[in-house]
């Protein structure tokens, strides 16, 4: 069942547990533009990507949301003109896991597409 509030999964994610300072340390060095934050008593991953304009700030957002439906994983997106921000953590394990990490990797190269596309 999805939570609505915090758009992360309330099931059990099997297989799946919370990740280590030092996993985390190590996991982001491959995602140098991600950071962890401290929010609602729990750690997050989050990145924010830069666009021109609104269109393409709508254009990157219905990207995620079809990735975040594909793998049954679902983010926060805080969008305003010009930003996203994205927050990805696992709900059931209360922090971050494995697949968030994932999720963030996927996001990033969503973005370098579309602005690529831009660009060209």
């Amino acid at each position: 069942m999805k939570n609505e509030r915090d758009g992360n999964q309330d099931k059990e994610t099997i297989g799946e547990k919370t990740l280590s300072k030092k996993d985390i340390k190590e996991l982001l060095t491959n995602i140098p533009d991600w950071k962890i934050v401290h929010e609602d008593s729990m750690d997050k991953l989050t990145r924010e990507y830069s666009f021109d304009n609104f269109s393409e700030v709508l254009n990157f957002t219905k990207s995620i949301e079809r990735l975040s439906k594909e793998e049954d994983h679902h983010p926060v997106l805080k969008s305003t003109w010009g930003k996203v921000d994205i927050f990805w953590w696992t709900h059931s394990q209360n922090g971050i896991c494995e697949q968030d990490f994932q999720m963030a990797a996927k996001c990033d190269k969503v973005y370098l597409k579309l602005k690529t596309k831009i660009i060209d």
